[in-house]
């Protein structure tokens, strides 16, 4: 059976959670104040088996005061379902929301019109073009539109079938990278010890392996696995799984932090990145701005160096930049990310990684850093190693090291070191890969030295072969 993560999204008090508790009889408000104030304030989550398919929800937080809680939640949704009120229409966090899904590279979703009961058929109709209008020319537009009430039940079984047909849409996870689970959540648990939660992004995970906890680097062992809130051996990419972790408190596990497989990944701060700027955004994305930046489950503060010629990447445009975090994260090629302003806090941004281990490009370097990220960006397994490998210089790279900077499981990897050598760019001697490039710079150095020293005794250079032609 297939697992999908699904996230709401949405306005406070639009009904995100009356629909999970309506769909899956399960409430996602946790906390004693979510319960007394009647807003959700963190992440809730709650299961739906529809036979072909076991849906896990994971619902967010509508408040303003809680976008970095919901952006803790969406980085692992397979799809979202995007919430609107019938009663209000689409209101500013709808938009935020929304501009995040976008951002993330959501795929796929539908459209919840909840409160049905509350408003007449004409007013229902309004609220169904209004949300039409919101997701025109994105990846929602042409998405299923469900009209329900929690109330009453009106329409739930229909949304149930179009939840399955979707979720039955949506493509298998790549499995091309190490498993990796970043932690939304850790506790204690009587008699069990630490306990953390989150998705598994990509994978598995079984009882009884080891892992680190990055970027601490803390070694860890599985003692158990949940996933819907059930043991089990083997925990898969796209399932929300619960760890119960040996080697370790709870106290010093936090949201941000990521389990992986031990030694195959290195904390970074420095990240090279393709940046995508709201049109909404109120200026633009300039070069030592401070941020916050939105990575898996973490939040973290960076400074932004824009590699555009301007310094800056315009409201509506995309261009390179480099983000320089203030503490370290752990983080690969290809992920998603948010960026928020500092203050007010805003969604501004959001993009692609590019090389999550690169080093601090100086104003002159610019130009050459664009020219280099935009092949990067566009190139095959083969081209990527090979960037990684160049960018290694003269000490060239150990494989380690490209586990570190790629990710990828071990046939992976491989395969694309033997294509990457097997093209010439890159040279592989005992255990390290060096660039084509470096490998012929330090050939012309040795010629040039010994062509200097042998021509003292010898007017032909050591490096000029002999002339073989029947004259010679």
């Amino acid at each position: 059976m297939r697992s999908i993560i699904v996230g709401t999204a949405g306005h406070i008090d639009h009904g995100k959670t009356a629909l999970v508790r309506a769909l899956t009889g399960v409430d996602a408000d946790r906390l004693p104040e979510e319960k007394r104030r009647g807003i959700t304030i963190d992440l809730g989550f709650a299961e739906l088996d529809l036979g072909e398919v076991r849906v896990g929800f994971v619902d967010v937080p509508g408040h303003e005061r809680f976008v970095k809680n919901m952006l803790a939640g969406a980085h692992g949704i397979d799809l979202v379902a995007l919430v609107i009120a019938a009663d209000e229409g689409v209101m500013p966090q709808t938009r935020e929301h929304f501009d995040i899904c976008s951002l993330l590279e959501v795929k796929s979703g539908l459209v919840v019109i909840t409160k049905t009961d509350t408003v007449d058929e004409e007013l229902l109709e309004l609220v169904r073009a209004e949300a039409e209008e919101l997701v025109a020319g994105s990846f929602l537009e042409g998405a299923p539109v469900a009209a329900v009430s929690a109330r009453t039940g009106a329409g739930l079984e229909e949304l149930k079938n179009v939840l399955r047909g979707v979720a039955l849409s949506v493509p298998e996870r790549s499995s091309e990278t190490v498993a990796r689970l970043p932690v939304d959540r850790a506790f204690t648990m009587r008699g069990f010890g630490a306990v953390v939660t989150g998705t598994l992004v990509a994978g598995e995970l079984t009882e009884g392996q080891e892992l680190e906890l990055l970027p601490s680097g803390a070694r860890v062992r599985v003692r158990g696995l949940q996933v819907h809130g059930a043991g089990v051996r083997t925990a898969r990419a796209g399932q929300r799984t619960a760890v119960n972790l040996g080697g370790v408190e709870a106290a010093a596990v936090e949201r941000g932090m990521m389990l992986a497989p031990t030694g195959r990944l290195t904390p970074t701060q420095i990240l090279d990145a393709r940046v995508e700027v709201l049109k909404s955004a109120s200026r633009p994305l300039r070069t030592r701005q401070r941020v916050r930046v939105h990575l898996g489950t973490a939040e973290v503060l960076a400074r932004v160096a824009v590699l555009e010629a301007v310094g800056e990447v315009a409201a509506g445009a995309s261009g390179f930049a480099q983000l320089r975090l203030e503490s370290p994260v752990a983080a690969l090629p290809g992920e998603r990310f948010i960026i928020r302003s500092y203050s007010p806090q805003r969604t501004i941004a959001g993009g692609e990684i590019l090389d999550a281990h690169a080093s601090r490009h100086r104003r002159r370097e610019h130009e050459r850093a664009r020219a280099r990220l935009d092949a990067l960006a566009g190139a095959d397994g083969a081209g990527r190693l090979s960037y990684f490998v160049e960018s290694a210089g003269e000490a060239g790279a150990r494989r380690a090291e490209l586990e570190a900077r790629t990710g990828w499981r071990d046939e992976v990897l491989g395969a694309a070191l033997a294509e990457a050598v097997g093209r010439g760019s890159v040279v592989e001697a005992e255990g390290v890969a060096v660039s084509r490039e470096v490998v012929e710079c330090a050939c012309a150095k040795t010629c040039s030295s010994t062509a200097r020293r042998s021509n003292a005794s010898s007017p032909r250079s050591a490096c000029t072969p002999p002339d073989t032609s029947p004259s010679g």
